[in-house]
């Protein structure tokens, strides 16, 4: 077991998983969270030992805090902290990290103590391989993409709440802030989605897509080219390695060749099906259940038979 753990987030859900996961590794762990008292308390619900609130800054952005947190690291001296890859919280593991001269290992998708000696996987070259790292120097920083680990029901348990004031001035400020539009859909969330890809010929056969989403209580996502080439499909129902990564219990595609680009994006899928008229389409070597025909036949056919 390590000594001390931190997780520094600004959104309280990725907090939560980040604790649930780091209080299997450490014996201390200390919660970096910007929220409320009752995100706070949630927060140890999951296994913190103390969270420091950070309210959100009104003239300048969050991260201003990193001073703040540093001052910490001579008393508490974590040997690991945990960010949630975002794209925020990337750049400031790497802030974090530069400013302790240790290293960061960015996107784990495992993280395991291992014979006394923390052991770290992630993926590397667009999802080809896997890299197994080992770890006995610390401090270590490391991200982790959302919903990468399950999180357990939280405990009543008690902890510590503190407030944490900035250090000062930013000479970044904040001129305006604006609520981003909601997105019609999350596909992270969905239990089923159901993906279209290039293979399809024409965009009024989007409808069938759809109309098998609804059926099955599912979400329609794509592949790349729909959304960004053709313009089909908005940007937020492309899966891949720069879009969305899903972990729905069916993903079931059709007219998606399989590049690793791709796959990326849906391989932690609990049951993959395919359907593309190409025999050896790569998609095939990642799915569980797949179907060699056209899709402008088959989509119909399962229509049929799920009414």
């Amino acid at each position: 077991m390590l000594n001390t753990i931190w997780v520094i987030s600004d959104n309280p859900e990725n907090a939560y998983e980040l604790t649930s996961k780091a209080k299997m590794l450490g014996d201390k762990l200390i919660v970096y969270l910007v929220g409320d008292e009752a995100a706070a308390n949630n927060a140890i619900g999951y296994g913190a030992d103390v969270v420091k609130l950070m309210s959100l800054p009104q003239n300048t952005i969050w991260e201003q805090y990193i001073d703040t947190i540093l001052k910490d690291v001579e008393e508490s001296k974590p040997q690991l902290i945990l960010l949630p890859e975002t794209r925020r919280s990337k750049d400031l593991a790497a802030q974090v990290a530069a400013r302790l001269d240790c290293p960061c290992v960015t996107d784990s998708k495992t993280l395991e103590i291992q014979n006394g000696k923390l052991v770290l996987k992630r993926i590397i070259y667009g999802g080809l391989a896997n890299k197994e790292m080992e770890c006995e120097v610390f401090p270590l920083v490391v991200t982790i993409s959302p919903r990468t680990f399950q999180m357990d029901e939280p405990a009543d348990r008690a902890g510590e709440v503190v407030h944490l004031e900035l250090a000062g001035e930013s000479p970044v400020q904040l001129v305006d802030r604006k609520e981003k539009e909601a997105s019609a859909v999350n596909l992270e969330d969905a239990e089923i989605v159901v993906g279209v890809g290039r293979g399809l010929a024409k965009k009024d056969g989007l409808a069938m897509f759809e109309e098998l989403a609804a059926l099955l209580g599912g979400e329609v996502g794509c592949s790349r080219p729909v959304a960004e080439d053709l313009q089909w499909l908005p940007e937020d129902r492309y899966l891949g390695i720069s879009g969305k990564q899903i972990k729905p219990k069916l993903y079931l595609c059709a007219g998606v060749s399989g590049q690793i680009q791709h796959v990326y994006g849906v391989r932690e899928s609990k049951t993959i099906v395919s359907i593309d008229k190409n025999e050896n389409a790569p998609i095939f070597k990642v799915s569980d259940y797949y179907v060699v025909g056209d899709l402008e036949e088959m989509i119909p056919a399962l229509i049929k038979e799920l009414k």
